[in-house]
């Protein structure tokens, strides 16, 4: 089942600014420092003290004191909780056209907090403050129209406010944007517009959007089939707390476990494959190394080493056997391998600062790697092998699979053992 977000969320967002810096001045053209240092004190947890810098002016008509004043009433942050004070100053700013007021007033007539519930004033505070590019009131008006609370329910609405929130890069609006194109509902049915909103929001840490993208990448659809990518959002969704995620990765563990079994029984003929690709791996790689560009050859760096001498035997394999992991290709596997290696030589240099880049600091090995990296990266991004590029997810899972396997190898040349740990993906 698709899973988005069903119920409303509204809260407050954690406050660590003035929401109107633009507002310096009051009706009698006074400077605003007070505000400031109201603010100050509120970061530092002394409310006493900004309530009262606040308290002036609210009275005189300062739309974000008076809504700081509210949450301090709602939250009882150095005060008991009183939720009619906090409506009365909601209300005052929201008067003011106030967008940030207008929200918190739709949550307390949501909640009934201070007022008796009613979700059609819930809805016309959440329409007004939405109009004026509010995101978590745009997602929460979508949640009511696609629910029907407080309005008619309306998809095509639903769909509109979704898009609005989550085009300003709100998590839980692209989720539910994406499920509304799975079910066709205000919208086309639009599976690879649906799995495009749902990695977005996953990309944020969203659980369902999380759940929603594994779903997509197990069952092919708008994506191509990937098992893996499946499983690491699965994972990824489990850790966060979701239940159906966490039963899936266990049901694919248990998978696993019956195909290692039948994996020993076929163990002559993987192992036969497995040789092969790894020979068809490191045949590549050094074709992609003899065709770079002369510049590879000429820097005096690398003329005087062994092409070999380049990468321990720890990385090679860590690379065969993440590439394998993974899925991909010969091809797709070198271009990850070069591409990963590109990216953690250039990392090396910025955290060595001045000293990694003049190269009177680079030991000859340090200073051949980074520039064969690069040369071999700029030369994969114009001629891939296979003719295309690997996607962000393959290379992602290539990664996560090298990373592990390089440290099991680290791992077990300390223990004098031979070989490598299968790693769980």
């Amino acid at each position: 089942m698709w899973k988005d977000a069903r119920r409303r969320s509204m809260r407050h967002h954690e406050w660590d600014q003035p929401f109107g810096e633009e507002v310096k001045r009051d009706s009698g053209g006074l400077m605003l420092s007070s505000y400031e240092d109201g603010a100050a004190a509120y970061n530092r947890g002394d409310y006493t003290a900004a309530r009262r810098l606040w308290l002036p002016l609210a009275e005189g008509g300062n739309a974000d004191a008076q809504t700081m004043l509210g949450i301090i009433y709602e939250e009882g942050h150095g005060v008991s909780h009183d939720y009619a004070a906090a409506v009365t100053w909601y209300r005052r700013a929201a008067d003011q056209g106030y967008p940030d007021a207008q929200f918190y007033l739709a949550c307390m007539h949501d909640f009934g907090k201070g007022v008796p519930v009613d979700p059609m004033l819930a809805a016309e505070c959440l329409s007004k403050a939405a109009d004026q590019g509010h995101t978590d009131a745009q997602f929460n008006l979508g949640v009511m129209y696609e629910d029907g609370i407080g309005v008619s329910q309306d998809p095509h609405a639903a769909v509109t406010w979704y898009r609005k929130a989550a085009e300003q890069g709100h998590a839980k609006a692209q989720n539910n944007l994406g499920t509304l194109f799975v079910k066709g509902q205000g919208v086309s049915q639009d599976y690879h517009s649906a799995a495009a909103w749902f990695r977005r929001a996953a990309a944020q840490g969203d659980v369902e959007g999380e759940f929603n993208l594994a779903l997509m990448y197990e069952n092919g659809t708008g994506v191509p089939q990937n098992p893996h990518a499946a499983m690491t959002w699965y994972r990824v969704a489990a850790k966060q707390g979701h239940t159906v995620a966490k039963a899936r990765a266990e049901q694919a563990q248990q998978c696993d476990k019956a195909q290692e079994q039948t994996q020993r029984e076929q163990e002559p003929h993987v192992l036969r494959d497995s040789i092969e690709f790894a020979g068809a791996f490191q045949k590549l790689f050094r074709e992609v190394a003899t065709n770079a560009p002369g510049a590879l050859h000429r820097d005096p760096l690398i003329a005087s080493m062994q092409f070999s001498s380049l990468y321990s035997p720890a990385e090679i394999v860590s690379g065969i056997s993440a590439a394998e992991d993974a899925g991909l290709s010969v091809e797709q596997g070198v271009i990850c391998f070069v591409m990963l290696s590109a990216a953690i030589e250039a990392e090396l240099q910025k955290r060595g600062g001045i000293l990694q880049r003049l190269k009177t600091k680079l030991t000859p090995r340090q200073g051949a790697r980074a520039n064969a990296h690069s040369v071999m990266f700029n030369y994969l991004c114009e001629r891939p092998p296979g003719g295309h590029m690997p996607d962000l997810e393959a290379f992602h899972l290539f990664a996560r699979a090298y990373n592990e396997n390089l440290g099991s190898e680290r791992e077990m040349r300390k223990i004098g053992c031979g070989g490598r740990k299968k790693p769980h993906v």
